[in-house]
């Protein structure tokens, strides 16, 4: 008979917590905690594949506890419990980087079991992708043939990362072009189809991005480039502070950072070296853009449709300068 899976479900109201242990028990190995403290104590004694924790609980909050199981255990997938009046907690949970999912309040059973289902899968398979690649790095020999063209052009790709800022005002992109040209390959753009150009020309590692573009839905737009260039790491760099977006943000996209004018420059130097880490990462180990591990697990669940309008004008953007660089040869 297969073992049960652990998960972990945290809230400060324990009637949440019996109707979540009756909802799950019988499919799950169902470990329950009335606060995060408790929560930390389970964490670092059990195998604990996903954790759905309350935001608002008292002593520690949902997204403290979730960043701090992040660093115990990353690969134990993370939900947040929340509403959508805990806007500061949304966007805070989003720029601490540890939410794999939002579940709003009231959530439904039905969903939530596919969510339960779907983070249990992934932690299955990150952690044996993990194990072997550790395994790969272990085996005999490997050491002994030093690829060194490779290592060189490791080292290239890193001293090269490009960074791209997307607003409609050409006045702030570029003041963010001039601030970063020095540190990084920069470009600037002005609108969504000049952005989907520049993506076709090179690989960009991050975009800092607006996502108030009139009839045009950020996200949306955002989750394009994501399908098609995964290994380009979002931020979004924007004066719209909404609930709603910051959820569909890490939902659909899995944004890296929520950010909201105005924001210190040095706050996005530091999001911006942390942004292409991770971008680095995704090309290293690709089974640690989560999202894209779900999708690969789920298909049906993430599928979009293929001739949306702006997928559309990304394929014709492709189009465009593969029939300029066939001109030119």
């Amino acid at each position: 008979m297969e073992e049960k899976a652990n998960i972990l479900f945290v809230d400060d109201e324990p009637m949440i917590l019996s109707s979540l242990n009756m909802l799950f028990k019988s499919k799950y190995k169902v470990y329950l905690a009335e606060n995060g403290f408790d929560a930390l104590e389970i964490i670092k004694s059990v195998q604990i594949k996903v954790i759905v924790s309350d935001q608002r609980m008292p002593g520690m909050l949902g997204h403290e506890l979730l960043r701090q199981v992040k660093e115990i255990s990353p690969n134990t997938v993370r939900m947040l419990l929340t509403g959508y009046s805990d806007l500061d907690a949304i966007i805070g949970s989003v720029n601490a980087g540890e939410v794999f999912r939002f579940i709003n309040k009231p959530w439904q059973g039905e969903f939530m079991l596919y969510v339960m289902k779907l983070g249990v899968e992934i932690y299955d398979k990150v952690t044996r992708l993990q194990v072997e690649e550790m395994q790969k790095q272990e085996e005999p020999g490997t050491e002994e043939h030093p690829v060194s063209d490779r290592r060189v052009h490791i080292e290239v790709e890193e001293e090269n990362s490009t960074v791209m800022f997307i607003d409609y005002s050409s006045e702030e992109t570029q003041h963010l072009v001039d601030k970063y040209q020095s540190s990084y390959n920069v470009v600037g753009v002005n609108s969504i189809d000049a952005a989907f150009q520049e993506m076709a020309k090179r690989p960009v590692s991050v975009i800092v991005s607006n996502i108030n573009f009139g009839d045009v839905d950020g996200v949306s737009f955002l989750d394009t480039i994501r399908r098609e260039y995964p290994n380009t790491v979002s931020v979004i760099l924007t004066e719209v502070k909404d609930a709603q977006l910051a959820i569909r943000s890490i939902n659909e996209l899995n944004v890296f950072r929520y950010l909201v004018k105005p924001m210190p420059e040095d706050q996005i130097s530091h999001t911006l070296e942390k942004a292409i880490e991770r971008s680095k990462a995704y090309k290293k180990t690709p089974y640690k853009n989560v999202l894209k591990t779900a999708e690969e697990i789920a298909p049906d669940r993430f599928a979009k449709n293929e001739e949306s309008t702006l997928r559309l004008r990304l394929r014709a953007a492709q189009a465009l300068l593969a029939k300029n660089r066939g001109k030119n040869k």
